[in-house]
């Protein structure tokens, strides 16, 4: 309660002086002696940067309130700034400069044709989350290259069906406990089964990252990302606050597990199947590029582990979810797993076979996409649309928008697992949906998280149904990711397979 409290009282002493330094900036601008590299360059720089030029529409002032909104309610935030300014909206969230885009043309210009002007990851690289963010999934150019040939590889059709294998088996295990006519918390299970798919498939059976040391981590995460969105948060990361002592010993503690499990990859002789052997292993054919470096696999792990288990859990409560709510769809699913299946265990090699299945994991990234935003940073000035963007803009992509429109999805609030199975429509642009992100940065491991996701539903489903209790929609928590708050109690019901 006490660090609560602290914490909150620190954030209201930047906000004050957030105020007092722009105000300061204001009256050096009309004086004309305004010292451009001072840290609080914001509302004043921006106006003088772009005059002549046009910015994208949106509100103006510091943006306080905006910052209160997008943390406490991220979706609603963004579902306000569009109805109210339209597909492409610029603001100030104090001293960030923040344009965010809805349109799939848009998100074109970012991912593809202008790809150059933009660098991917602000929130990694501003974080202090991973210790180089000019390496791995966060580089750019030929670094960028580098990592995607050097670990295409490990997610692979032969590494995949190793790793379906682990999926199903710790499917199984999830569920062993399961009693017909119990209430469990779904949103926990996935979380948990999640998390073992992710230690075990990474890792290998001998290595485990044990949930408390996770949960910790995903706490001083959140706490990271809110820095990134604080003016000074740089300087708030240095100070005594308890948070910043709980990021440390969280981060500390996941990095003994990482460093061990590397060196453990480094020398076993024998052949594994695990994704870190892969990486530790992984080498370049054509001899032009290094292998990765210890410190490079150890972030290339933190970023995989997290975003990979937490959406995967994300979404498979979510599948669950809308299953439940949407009888049909889920009768529907159920015939498909008797026909493939006929009673018998999943396997890796259904995986192509269970289209209705693939399709409900599809209609639920549409609805309920675990990642809903995606941010760039301008790394020069330029333009999208007809507007100009300055130097060192976040660009933010929000396609969660384009997935509800009309436009290119009829009947766009219903769950309709149907709507891809069929001839897509013509007319709807390749970035109308874009769960896994575009262009060159496309996530390396939509394919892993696909199966998971969907070996997961086939080995649950055949056996059990999972009545959501409640009517009322869940309590979400979308500072990060489209999760759940507070779990989704479900009601058990067997089914013979």
């Amino acid at each position: 309660m006490a660090g609560g409290f602290l914490m909150w009282l620190f954030l209201l002493a930047l906000f004050s002086w957030e105020k007092t330094l722009a105000a300061a900036k204001d009256q050096g601008r009309r004086n004309q002696a305004v010292q451009r590299e001072a840290s609080m360059a914001s509302a004043t720089a921006d106006d003088t940067a772009t005059a002549g030029k046009k910015l994208p529409p949106g509100p103006g002032g510091l943006g306080l309130g905006r910052l209160r909104h997008r943390i406490r309610d991220g979706i609603g935030f963004y579902e306000y700034i569009y109805r109210a300014y339209g597909d492409i909206v610029y603001f100030r969230m104090l001293s960030h400069r923040i344009c965010v885009l809805f349109d799939p043309a848009l998100f074109q210009e970012v991912f593809v044709t202008k790809r150059s002007s933009f660098e991917v990851g602000p929130i990694f690289k501003r974080s202090g989350l991973i210790n180089d963010p000019s390496k791995g999934l966060t580089a750019e150019g030929d670094e960028h290259k580098r990592t995607r040939k050097l670990v295409q590889p490990s997610f692979g059709a032969r590494a995949l069906n190793g790793y379906g294998e682990v999926m199903i088996e710790q499917a199984l295990q999830a569920q062993a406990d399961w009693r017909d006519g119990d209430v469990i918390d779904l949103d926990a299970e996935a979380q948990n089964l999640a998390l073992n798919i992710a230690t075990n498939t990474f890792f290998g059976s001998g290595m485990r990252v044990e949930p408390p040391v996770i949960k910790n981590v995903l706490k001083a995460i959140e706490w990271s990302m809110a820095l990134v969105m604080l003016p000074l948060g740089n300087l708030a990361r240095q100070l005594p606050l308890p948070q910043n002592r709980h990021r440390t010993r969280a981060f500390q503690a996941l990095d003994e597990v990482l460093h061990r499990a590397i060196a453990n990859a480094r020398s076993v002789t024998t052949e594994r199947a695990d994704l870190l052997s892969y990486l530790a292993n992984a080498r370049d054919e054509d001899g032009i590029y290094e292998p990765f470096t210890d410190a490079e696999l150890r972030d290339l792990c933190f970023i995989l582990l997290f975003t990979g288990h937490e959406t995967n859990a994300t979404a498979i409560t979510w599948c669950l979810y809308h299953l439940s709510r949407s009888p049909e769809a889920r009768e529907r699913l159920e015939l498909e797993l008797h026909e493939v299946l006929d009673g018998r265990t999943p396997t890796p090699a259904d995986y192509r076979n269970l289209v209705y299945t693939r399709a409900v994991l599809d209609e639920n990234l549409r609805l309920t996409p675990p990642l809903y935003v995606v941010g760039r940073s301008a790394l020069e000035d330029c333009t999208i649309g007809a507007y100009h963007i300055p130097k060192g803009t976040t660009v933010q992509l929000c396609w969660r928008i384009a997935h509800l429109s009309e436009k290119y999805f009829p009947e766009a609030d219903k769950f309709k697992p149907e709507r891809w199975m069929g001839k897509q429509l013509p007319e709807r642009s390749r970035q109308a949906y874009v769960p896994f992100g575009g262009g060159d940065h496309l996530c390396v491991g939509a394919g892993f998280g696909k199966m998971a996701v969907v070996l997961t539903l086939a080995t649950w489903c055949q056996r059990w149904r999972l009545d959501v209790i409640s009517p009322e929609l869940p309590e979400m928590n979308t500072t990060a990711l489209f999760r759940l708050k507070n779990g989704l109690p479900v009601k058990l019901r067997a089914r013979k397979p």
